[in-house]
C-alpha cells in the first residue's frame, strides 16, 4: 500500500453549507441564540480539519472526533477544476474562497500564504 505524500498541508476550517431548504428550528433560537445567529449569518457550520495539496488534488479531511456516529467529512477537488482562488485577510485569520466546476468552497486558516502560493502554482501547472 503506497501512502500519498502531501506537497503541503495546513490546518483549516471548511464552511459546510446548510441544505438549501433547511429552516432553523424555533427551539434552537430559544436555547442557543448566539450560535444560531452565527449559523444563520454564515449559512453553514465550520468544520475543523486539514487541507492538503497532493498529486494534483486539493483535499480536505475533517479532524476525527472521539465519539461520533458519523464518519468524518472529506472531499477532493482536482486542481484542473479550480477556476479562482481568493484570499481575504481577517483580524486573526485568512478566508480562502475557492471557485471550482461544482461550486464554491469557503475555508478559514492562519498563515496560509505559502500554501495558497503552492496551490496557485499547482493550478497553473495543471
Amino acid at each position: 500500500m503506497t501512502e500519498i505524500v502531501p506537497e503541503a498541508a495546513i490546518p483549516a476550517a471548511w464552511l459546510r453549507p446548510l441544505p438549501a431548504n433547511y429552516k432553523i428550528p424555533l427551539w434552537r433560537w430559544i436555547v442557543l441564540p448566539a450560535t444560531t445567529i452565527m449559523l444563520k449569518r454564515n449559512g453553514g457550520v465550520w468544520v475543523s480539519g486539514t487541507l492538503t495539496l497532493a498529486e494534483g488534488n486539493l483535499q480536505f479531511a475533517q479532524t476525527r472526533l472521539t465519539k461520533s456516529r458519523n464518519p468524518p467529512d472529506s472531499w477532493t477537488i482536482p486542481l484542473a477544476e479550480i477556476a479562482d482562488i481568493g484570499v481575504e485577510k481577517r483580524m486573526a485569520s485568512e478566508r480562502i474562497d475557492i471557485s471550482h466546476a461544482r461550486g464554491a468552497i469557503k475555508l478559514m486558516s492562519v498563515r496560509s500564504e505559502d500554501f495558497v502560493a503552492r496551490l496557485r502554482q499547482g493550478r497553473s501547472a495543471s
